[in-house]
C-alpha cells in the first residue's frame, strides 16, 4: 500500500504534534512537582504563602554542614501589581539537614533553629523604608523549657519538606504568640548542590 505525499506529510505532522504534546505534558508534570507551599497558624489565625513567595537557600559553611534559610511572604505579595500595604514574613533558619531530621529552637546556637514572624514587614526597596516600622517582630528566644521545633520530614536533592511549632516573643512588647505550620520548598539556586 502506497501513501501519497499529502498523507506522508499529514502523518509526519501528526507525529510531531503528538511528540510536542507529550513533551509539554512531561514539562507541566515536572513543574507541578516543583510547586512550593507554606501554610501556618499564627496566633490562632490561618496564614498562607504561595509558590513565588517562598525561598529556600541552603548554604555550606566550610567543612560543617552549613545552614538552610526558608522564607515565606503572604500569599499574593509576590505577584504584580503588588497589593497595597506590606506582607507578613515567616523565616526559618536551621542547620542544613542531609536527611529527615528534627531540630529544636533551644540549645547550642550551632545546633538549633531560629524562627521569626514579622507582621507587615516593610520592603527595603520601598521609598518609605526608613520612615515606617514593622507592625511586629516576633522571634524564638530559645529559653530553657522552650519546646519549639522544626521537623524536616523530606530532604531529597533540592527538595525539602517539613513542619514546625514554636512560641515567638515580640521584641518590644514581650507579647507571646504560637506559630505552627507546614512547608514544602525547592532550592532554585542554579549552582547549588542542594541538600545531599
Amino acid at each position: 500500500m502506497k501513501f501519497s505525499q499529502a498523507q506522508k506529510r499529514n502523518t509526519r505532522t501528526s507525529y510531531m504534534f503528538a511528540t510536542i504534546v507529550a513533551t509539554l505534558g512531561v514539562a507541566f508534570a515536572s513543574g507541578a512537582q516543583a510547586q512550593q507551599t507554606f501554610t501556618a497558624t499564627v496566633d490562632g489565625k490561618a496564614w498562607e504563602s504561595d509558590n513565588d513567595g517562598i525561598n529556600v537557600i541552603p548554604v555550606a559553611l566550610g567543612s560543617s554542614t552549613g545552614t538552610v534559610t526558608i522564607t515565606a511572604i503572604t500569599k499574593g505579595f509576590s505577584g504584580y501589581p503588588t497589593p497595597k500595604g506590606y506582607s507578613d514574613n515567616i523565616s526559618i533558619v536551621c542547620p542544613k539537614p542531609k536527611k529527615p531530621e528534627r531540630f529544636l529552637t533551644t540549645g547550642m546556637e550551632q545546633s538549633k533553629c531560629r524562627v521569626s514572624f514579622t507582621k507587615a514587614a516593610r520592603s527595603m526597596m520601598s521609598p518609605d523604608y526608613a520612615k515606617i516600622k514593622n507592625e511586629g517582630e516576633y522571634e524564638s528566644k530559645g529559653a530553657a523549657g522552650d519546646k519549639g521545633y522544626v521537623n524536616f520530614t523530606k530532604v531529597s536533592g533540592k527538595a525539602i519538606e517539613g513542619e514546625f511549632s514554636v512560641e515567638l516573643v515580640e521584641a518590644t512588647s514581650k507579647k507571646k504568640i504560637a506559630v505552627s505550620g507546614k512547608f514544602s520548598g525547592v532550592d532554585k539556586q542554579m549552582d547549588s548542590k542542594g541538600f545531599n
